[in-house]
């Protein structure tokens, strides 16, 4: 583990910040790559970018009240600390969340016709791998549970092995990544059908890698996390279903 990468003057530089900052400076460049790249219009991408943004940084804020507990309170509510360097913004699930409802807002009210949402899709899975690797190096929450397979790392301190998840993570974002970027122009993944199918891919992957992670369990056994992967998919499948009818009726 490398929690501060190095310091200068006196000054420590720290791994989950570093990398948090690197995943946004990446989604961003990719994005308006993708946008010069669709020929949008740079009046209607900026709006909806920082929605996106803004939105993805609440969302990952307060999400944490619900995997966490409201106990959680005192230090989600300060966004002051949202950029401290120590700390990190939050959940990227809850990221994600704001970040679509904050790019479908924007979209919404500046009148665009279609949907931009797509380009967003492999810069998030991008992303999310550059800020997983940061989150290994800090050894946030201690990684994950247990584990005697060859793979497993230990934490200073510890005398015992514990899974890597978030290189679970990173490792599937990767191979995401490069899969979403393959079908950004196939004629069935346009008009928010990319982002769509990269949010329930990463959900479906995501819910499985909780199982070898230590969030707090809520429910039947399962993390706010996963809870929250079950309600996306679902909510993908019946915007799914619903099209469906809608583009039989036409």
């Amino acid at each position: 583990m490398r929690p501060v990468l190095f310091q200068v003057d006196g000054i420590r530089i720290y791994a989950y910040g570093t990398f948090f900052l690197l995943s946004l400076l990446t989604v961003l460049g990719l994005v308006m790559y993708e946008a010069r790249r669709r020929n949008w219009p740079k009046e209607e991408v900026f709006p909806i970018v920082v929605a996106a943004f803004v939105g993805g940084m609440i969302g990952a804020r307060l999400s944490i009240l619900v995997f966490n507990g409201w106990q959680t309170a005192p230090q989600v509510l300060n966004f002051v600390a949202l950029f401290d360097p120590r700390i990190g913004p939050g959940s990227i699930l809850g990221g994600i969340g704001g970040a679509y409802l904050g790019g479908y807002f924007a979209s919404r009210v500046i009148g665009k016709s279609g949907c931009s949402c797509d380009a967003f899709a492999p810069a998030m899975a991008l992303g999310n791998a550059i800020g997983r690797i940061g989150i290994f190096l800090a050894g946030v929450d201690g990684l994950g549970k247990p584990t005697t397979l060859p793979w497993g790392v230990q934490l200073p301190g510890n005398g015992y092995l514990v899974h890597p998840a978030p290189l679970y993570d990173a490792g599937f974002d990767i191979a995401w990544f490069a899969l979403l970027l393959a079908l950004r122009d196939h004629p069935a993944m346009q008009n928010g059908n990319l982002l769509k199918f990269g949010i329930a891919g990463y959900a479906v992957v995501r819910f499985f890698i909780e199982f070898v992670r230590n969030n707090r369990v809520l429910f039947v056994g399962l993390t706010g996390q996963q809870l929250f992967c079950v309600v996306l998919l679902i909510g993908i499948g019946a915007w799914f279903v619903l099209h469906q009818r809608r583009l039989a009726l036409a």
